[in-house]
């Protein structure tokens, strides 16, 4: 298969310390491609690498099928979008994102033209005579975008761009972000720590942990069929059965993890017919507006979280200490 970008036994080293531990994976053509982990688990190295900003130890780096192993970045058809955004303060929004053009020394006409065209793409026609300072931080976040896409990189580079943003602003340039690598069809490599933003932007997410990769997969992968503990517990989050529980519901020694929106509270007049059982007694209830998130606790001491959707503005709530039967479909359960 062909890649964009590709690693092939990429170690990168910091005197003793690992940060990128053998890595080989490839990122398709045209695909919106998460690097997803906590922090100081090699994603944003992994993206330094891709820039050019770091060389490997160990290991080779490829670009559209060629070994940029040791290419400075200037002669790497990619771009990088920031956090920080760092636009030019003392430049206009046109001349922020036609600043990569007249380095090249392009015709007056074509980087206006091209500049017109980018301000339309971000839906920010007629921002172009304002400074930076002038404008809101989705507004930056977007002309920083078009001053990376305006040079038609092959592979754009984003190093948590949103993490500067409120959570409602946050949400509407996930949207909008994905709309526009649609649009443009270039690969974008996205840096995270975010689960949400990382599900409901990628094709597909890559899993770090440790300077490794623990999983590659598409959102529903990762979050159905978790490969490891680890990726289960830290996309979203997952109730782990073991020992005592797991063993007395289907008998097997493998664990197994179910979500909280699969788990339902019986009534006492419930059918139970094709469900599997445990008994619980309720511990907590927090409440998030559209969802209650329920806390309970097995006989053995194993704690279980269930994700209630809130119909009623007065519904009744479960009596702390209350003994309840929780259900859900053996279909749902995922084994490690």
């Amino acid at each position: 298969m062909s890649y964009d970008v590709e690693f092939q036994n990429v170690t990168k080293k910091f005197d003793q310390f690992f940060a990128v531990d053998q890595l080989s994976f490839g990122i398709r053509k045209g695909e919106f491609f998460s690097m997803l982990g906590p922090s100081g688990s090699g994603k944003t190295t992994c993206l330094r690498m891709i820039a050019g900003f770091q060389d490997p130890s160990e290991g080779s780096v490829f670009l559209e099928n060629k070994d940029v192993t040791g290419v400075p970045p200037y002669l790497r058809n990619v771009n990088t979008v920031f956090q920080d955004y760092a636009l030019f303060p003392h430049l206009n929004v046109e001349e922020n994102v036609g600043y990569g053009l007249k380095i090249k020394k392009l015709p007056t006409s074509e980087i206006q033209t091209r500049v017109r065209e980018m301000l339309e793409m971000v839906r920010l026609p007629d921002a172009g005579k304002r400074k930076p300072s002038e404008l809101s931080g989705g507004q930056r976040q977007r002309i920083a975008l078009a001053r990376a896409l305006i040079n038609r990189p092959g592979v754009l580079l984003l190093d948590e761009p949103l993490g500067a943003l409120d959570l409602k602003l946050r949400e509407e340039m996930q949207i909008e972000l994905k709309s526009i690598q649609k649009k443009v069809g270039i690969t974008f490599v996205f840096v995270t720590h975010d689960q949400e933003e990382a599900l409901s932007m990628s094709d597909r997410i890559a899993i770090f942990n440790k300077g490794k990769v623990e999983q590659i997969g598409t959102p529903s992968e990762v979050y159905e069929r978790p490969s490891t503990e680890f990726v289960a517990n830290f996309v979203g989050i997952s109730n782990i059965l073991k020992g005592e529980e797991h063993r007395s519901i289907l008998g097997k020694s493998e664990n197994a993890m179910i979500r909280p929106e699969k788990i339902h509270v019986l009534d006492s007049d419930s059918s139970k017919d094709g469900l599997v059982t445990l008994n619980a007694f309720f511990k907590n209830h927090i409440y998030s507006g559209a969802t209650s998130r329920l806390l309970f606790e097995t006989k053995s001491g194993q704690s279980l979280v269930v994700f209630h959707q809130n119909q009623k503005t007065n519904e009744e709530k479960l009596s702390l200490g209350r003994e309840v039967l929780l259900a859900w479909k053996e279909s749902d359960m995922h084994l490690f």
